[in-house]
């Protein structure tokens, strides 16, 4: 009998620790933006003529042409070192091999999504130029040489060149990570 309730104890505490939750946002609600930005991001508007699903999606520029702006499209708050976060969203492209193009990228945070501990990186890949691709990564938090990263945002970074700034477009965001998190998307107010 102890050897069958320490085994029940085991499972469920591991359960547990596997536990996940999922938040998806397609900005259908047809006004919300972003959580933040940064750098030089001249437009972010929520728009009903081009879509990846349904009828809206996020409109992006690039102005003035310099370094890479960042637009915030999802927070995840109250993570613990070590947790798993896994987070794609759909993206327009269609100039092949060439920029304009985008990124799925990270940065931590601590209790603010304004709060930034140092980059969490994210996929190498740009996006293709095929029109519309799914861009994702999984993030596993370090929080060991900095307690203070306990949040990460999600970012869609923005690569022009040549005079050339988009247009850009994010669609169908899903967020996943461990059901003790917050997440936060552009329809929800950060904490």
């Amino acid at each position: 009998m102890k050897l069958m309730i320490t085994l029940l104890l085991l499972v469920v505490c591991a359960t547990g620790a596997w536990a996940q939750q999922t938040v998806t946002f397609d900005w259908e609600d047809g006004f919300s933006t972003h959580l933040g930005t940064s750098g030089n991001v001249g437009e972010a508007i929520n728009v009903n003529d081009f879509a990846h699903g349904g009828t809206h999606s996020l409109y992006m520029t690039e102005d003035p042409l310099g370094g890479t702006p960042e637009v915030y499209v999802a927070w995840i708050a109250d993570l613990q070192d070590g947790d798993v976060v896994t987070v794609s969203y759909w993206t327009w492209d269609d100039t092949p091999s060439a920029s304009p193009s985008s990124r799925i990228w990270g940065h931590y945070t601590s209790n603010d999504v304004t709060d930034e501990h140092g980059s969490a990186g994210g996929n190498g890949d740009y996006s293709l130029g095929d029109g519309w691709e799914e861009q994702g990564w999984s993030w596993t938090i370090d929080a060991s040489t900095d307690p203070g990263r306990t949040g990460l945002v999600v970012e869609f970074r923005m690569y022009s060149a040549d005079g050339l700034t988009g247009p850009f477009y994010c669609d169908d965001l899903t967020v996943t990570a461990p059901d003790h998190a917050l997440i936060f998307v552009p329809n929800m107010e950060p904490v």
